[in-house]
């Protein structure tokens, strides 16, 4: 691995000097951000770029009339190099959409930049496992949507979690199939846990094994059960969000599962559990008992 980074160092040295030369030997003049960004990209990271850096990035799409092409590739890019700060926006329903996108983007940046090209010159796409088509109403928003925190700005990733959830359904979708505008807060756009790991296993191709339920625990211990498994695979969590986030106006968390996250690792302190998981284009890190840990997880995937 030392070997692999230490080349890769040499090389970008190298490009730099013949930069430099054709450049009049003025160092000021030469753009090193480029080296910066991809001297620790993987080869499915490189090869997503180099997509990108082959694409029509100037042309508006002819299928979604909304969406601004700048803010369209630079969000794309962004998410290839930076596949942490996925971010799902504020008050709406596209967290697991998000967490599912996380994945798909920190093993197969690859498969996402061919799949959200195809999507925004053509509206559809054969992405693994599943076919995705963009309806009518979806593209005649995509690029509008507001009141949604960092995704007013973040065009792609309304391209991508808005057709995510037109083309995956659940029970709780059942009275609300067709898009219309404002949905992304309401149960269009949500998502229960058979749905979830039915999107893992053909977005991301992963096979998953799960344990829970929308409405009841799953019976295990739960820390047991987590510090065995998270160091042979990526964990996803199902869980009330109350017990991570609590609120002191919160005087009655009701025993839902509202959010999906990915935890990346767990041990004890000092007689508390500490977590540290995704989420919101975020790493945190947080402490919680053992009760509330209980309390917390709804649903286990292992992927």
């Amino acid at each position: 691995m030392l070997v692999f980074y230490l080349r890769k160092i040499f090389i970008s040295a190298i490009l730099l000097a013949v930069l430099m030369v054709e450049n009049n030997n003025s160092f000021a003049q030469v753009d090193t951000s480029h080296f910066v960004d991809t001297l620790f990209l993987n080869p499915s990271q490189l090869l997503a770029l180099k997509m990108l850096d082959e694409a029509d990035i100037s042309s508006p799409s002819a299928y979604w009339p909304k969406i601004n092409p700048t803010l369209f590739f630079n969000n794309v890019r962004n998410n290839v190099l930076y596949p942490d700060k996925i971010n799902q926006g504020q008050s709406n329903n596209f967290c697991g959409y998000a967490t599912v996108t996380h994945i798909l983007l920190k093993y197969q940046p690859d498969v996402y930049v061919r799949s959200i090209l195809e999507l925004y010159y053509k509206s559809k796409v054969r992405i693994n496992k599943k076919k995705l088509k963009a309806s009518l109403n979806v593209r005649a928003v995509t690029g509008t949507l507001k009141n949604n925190g960092d995704l007013q700005v973040l065009h792609a990733n309304q391209l991508w979690f808005l057709t995510l959830a037109d083309n995956f359904k659940g029970y709780l979708n059942i009275f609300n199939y067709r898009y219309k505008p404002g949905d992304e807060k309401k149960l269009w756009a949500s998502t229960n846990y058979a749905k979830f790991n039915r999107m893992v296993r053909r977005i991301d191709n992963m096979q998953t094994k799960a344990v829970g339920s929308d409405l009841i625990r799953p019976w295990v211990d739960k820390y047991n059960y987590l510090k065995k498994r998270i160091g042979s695979g990526t964990i996803l969590l199902y869980i009330n969000s109350n017990y991570m986030r609590p609120s002191r106006y919160t005087l009655f968390k009701v025993p839902i599962p509202t959010h999906y996250v990915v935890l990346y690792e767990i041990s004890k302190t000092n007689g508390l559990i500490q977590i540290k998981y995704w989420d919101y284009g975020l790493k945190t890190e947080q402490f919680v008992t053992k009760k509330e840990l209980r309390k917390m997880i709804f649903g286990i995937t292992k992927i």
